[in-house]
C-alpha cells in the first residue's frame, strides 16, 4: 500500500506544481511564508554536451519538506521531440547519496550520466517507463564535480514530456499507528509499554517521525502522557497529547518507542492505548 501511495504521489507531482504559483499567492495573502521552488525548463538548443543546460541539484531536506520550505527544491521539466536528446550539466557531491527520479510522459526515457572527464562512456544508463519499471535510481558519484545528463527516448516518432530531479530524493508523508495491548488503568496508577519498530515491515526505508501522539483514552482518564525513544528521555506530550519532533536521525522511525500514561481519574478505566507517529520518508529504491 505504501509503495502504491508513493507512486501515486509522484504521478501527481506535475499537476501539483502547476498549482504551486497559486498556492504561494494564497499563502502570502493568508500571512504565511511562501517559499519559491526552482523549475528548470528545457531550453533548446541543448542537444549536445557542448550546449548542455546548467541546472542545480535538488537540495531539499526532510525537515524542509515537512515545513513546506521549497526554496532549495529544484526540478527539471522538458519535452523530447522527434529524434531529440536533451543535455544538462549539474554539480554533484559525494557528501550525500545522489538519486535520479524521472517521470516520463510517454514511452520509455533513458538518462545517461557522464563524468565531465569522460563524455564517451557513461557512468550509468537509467531507464524510466511510463508504466511499470524502476522510478528512482541511486547514482554512484565517485568524486565532487560536474556531471552531464543525456536524456533521450526510445520512440522517436512521437514527442514525450518528462519531469525529473537529481540530488536529494523526493519525499512523501505518512502515518503509523501502533495499538498496545488493552489495559485497565487504576485510579492514580501508571501504565507503560513499548513498540519496537526496528523490524516492522510497514515502515518505509529512511522514515523520520515529525510528530507523536499518545492516545486511546479520554483526557479525564489521563491528562499526563509521555514518550521516549532510544535517543531521548521521557518527554511530556502536553495538553494536546501530541508533540512535534525535530526531523533528525534521533527521530528515525525504526527504533524502540515507549509510551507512558498517568491516571488523573478517581476511578479505574479500561482502554486500548495507541501511539501515532507521523513521518516523512524519502522515495528511494
Amino acid at each position: 500500500m505504501r509503495t502504491t501511495f508513493a507512486k501515486w504521489i509522484k504521478k501527481c507531482v506535475g499537476a501539483s506544481l502547476t498549482l504551486a504559483g497559486a498556492l504561494c499567492i494564497g499563502l502570502c495573502l493568508s500571512g504565511q511564508t511562501a517559499y519559491a521552488y526552482t523549475n528548470y525548463t528545457d531550453k533548446e538548443p541543448n542537444d549536445s554536451y557542448e550546449n548542455a543546460q546548467l541546472i542545480a541539484r535538488n537540495a531539499q531536506t526532510p525537515a524542509q519538506y515537512v515545513s513546506n520550505q521549497t526554496s532549495v527544491y529544484r526540478y527539471v521539466t522538458g519535452t523530447l521531440s522527434k529524434d531529440d536528446e536533451d543535455w544538462y550539466m549539474v554539480a554533484l557531491y559525494t557528501s550525500d547519496p545522489v538519486y535520479l527520479d524521472l517521470n516520463p510522459g510517454a514511452g520509455t526515457i533513458t538518462v545517461d550520466v557522464f563524468d565531465s572527464s569522460n563524455l564517451t562512456h557513461p557512468l550509468g544508463s537509467y531507464e524510466f517507463q511510463k508504466y511499470g519499471g524502476t522510478e528512482v535510481y541511486e547514482v554512484p558519484i565517485t568524486s565532487d564535480g560536474t556531471y552531464y545528463l543525456k536524456v533521450y527516448h526510445d520512440v522517436t516518432s512521437i514527442s514525450a514530456s518528462y519531469f525529473f530531479t537529481i540530488g536529494n530524493p523526493q519525499y512523501t508523508l505518512g502515518s503509523y499507528v501502533h495499538e498496545f495491548r488493552a489495559t485497565t488503568l487504576p485510579s492514580k496508577g501508571t501504565w507503560e509499554d513499548f513498540a519496537d519498530l526496528r523490524s516492522e515491515p510497514d515502515i518505509p526505508k529512511g522514515a523520520i517521525a515529525h510528530e507523536i501522539t499518545i492516545g486511546g483514552c479520554l483526557s479525564t482518564v489521563s491528562s499526563k502522557r509521555y514518550f521516549r525513544n532510544q535517543e531521548t528521555g521521557w518527554t511530556a506530550t502536553g495538553t494536546t497529547f501530541s508533540y512535534t519532533l525535530a526531523v533528525t536521525d534521533k527521530s528515525r522511525l525504526d527504533q524502540r518507542w515507549e509510551a507512558r500514561m498517568i491516571s488523573t481519574s478517581t476511578s479505574s478505566h479500561s482502554f486500548t492505548p495507541t501511539m501515532r507517529l507521523r513521518y516523512v520518508a524519502p522515495i528511494i529504491p
